[in-house]
Parts: structure tokens; C-alpha cells; sequence
């Protein structure tokens, strides 16, 4: 009797009845990548030399969004964390700096910028160079972030489950096309955790074929 492979149940089948394919269940999800600019810090409020000059002490509201400090520690205890980010001119060291200045960059064990990498999202490379780091494959790995062209194509493309975080009001708030069409959305960071509990149901897309999917960076 052959055995089962991980994901199929067994049915027995009345004669003259067709047989009805087993359920597949998805792979558990081990890691996700979080975009950062208005995912995790806020867009407009602040330049990088100020960032990182004065950090917190930034006049005006934290550019924190929000839910992200008490969340990331809980999504640690479960996941692999990552950030994937396109920037013009700041690398590993200032993004890691400024993640550090907020308390959060602990949470991190892996950051790739656009401008170390020299692609930038949607390209695949900016993606795989993240998963390669969190040691893990686009089936096991979440995409979070609030662009939906950058972050959901790029990452479905690869064949990630992915969050839109539709938060801010400076990125489209629709998909302008299936490959746009995230997972699922949530509105609040706070929300993450229970949407990461329901994508453990939910397969991803199949990864499209080898292609450019993005732009080089000019560096």
C-alpha cells in the first residue's frame, strides 16, 4: 500500500464515484519581510540625516507607525524577520542605525537595501538576496508592505503569500491587476499577527516564469 505524502488523506471511494483529490496544506509559514518605508516608519516626516541625528527626538510625531513597537517583538517569538527596502542612498548600516535608534532593528536578522544590492523592488534579486538570508524559500515566506506594485508583484512573482498594508494614503489603495492582488489586507500593524494565523490556510501563487521584473538602481 503506498504511503502518504505530507498534506494528502486518504478516502476510500465508492465504486462508480470519481475519486476526489486530497486537500493540499500549504507550508507553514517560518518567515516574513516587512517593507519600511510606511510600513514601519512613516514616509515624508523626516530625512535621513535628520533621522539619524536626532532619532526619536524628531520634532513633531514619531515617524513609528503606530502598533509597530509592540508588535514586532510578538511576531519575533514565531517568525524570521526581515526587511527588504528600496532607498536612494542609505544602506545596511544607516537602515540599521535608524531601526536601532526606534528600539526595533533588534527584531531584524536580516536587512537588504536597493542601494547595497543595486536592484530595487519588484526585481526578484532584491527578494531571493532577502530570503537567502532568512534561510528560507518564498513558499514558507510572507511579503508585508504598503506598495502594492513593489511589494505584492514582487513578492508573488516569486510565489509569496503577501499582507497588504493599506495605511497610508500616498500609495494606491487597489490592485491594478491580479498580479497586484495581495493575500490579504489589513489596515492596522496591530492586525499582523491573527492575518499570519489565517495565511497558515491560504496557499500562494504559483511563482511566475524567470523574467526582469524590476529596474537596476543608479549607483
Amino acid at each position: 500500500m503506498p504511503s502518504l505524502e505530507k498534506g494528502e488523506a486518504s478516502r476510500s471511494t465508492p465504486a462508480g464515484e470519481a475519486a476526489v483529490p486530497a486537500r493540499t496544506v500549504p507550508p507553514p509559514v517560518e518567515g516574513v519581510l516587512l517593507d519600511m518605508g510606511d510600513t514601519l516608519l512613516e514616509e515624508g516626516s523626516w530625512t535621513w540625516a535628520s533621522l539619524l541625528e536626532e532619532g526619536p527626538s524628531l520634532p513633531g510625531p514619531s515617524p513609528l507607525i503606530p502598533g509597530v513597537g509592540e508588535t514586532l517583538p510578538l511576531l519575533s517569538r514565531d517568525y524570521r524577520l526581515g526587511l527588504v527596502t528600496n532607498t536612494q542612498e542609505a544602506g545596511r548600516a544607516e537602515v540599521s542605525r535608524a531601526l536601532d535608534l526606534f528600539g526595533i532593528g533588534r527584531y531584524f536578522s536580516v536587512i537588504v537595501t536597493s542601494s547595497d544590492l543595486g536592484w530595487r523592488k519588484p526585481h526578484p534579486f532584491i527578494f531571493e538576496a532577502a530570503l537567502a538570508g532568512l534561510g528560507l524559500p518564498p513558499s514558507r515566506t510572507v511579503m508585508v508592505g504598503n506598495d502594492l506594485a513593489n511589494d505584492v508583484a514582487g513578492a508573488k512573482a516569486l510565489g509569496m503569500r503577501t499582507i497588504h498594508f493599506r495605511w497610508s494614503p500616498r500609495y494606491p489603495a487597489l490592485p491594478q491587476g491580479e498580479e497586484e492582488r495581495p493575500t490579504l489586507i489589513i489596515g492596522d500593524f496591530v492586525e499582523l499577527p491573527k492575518a499570519l494565523q489565517r495565511l497558515q490556510a491560504l496557499p500562494g501563487p504559483a511563482p511566475r516564469a524567470p523574467g526582469d521584473a524590476g529596474e537596476e538602481d543608479d549607483l
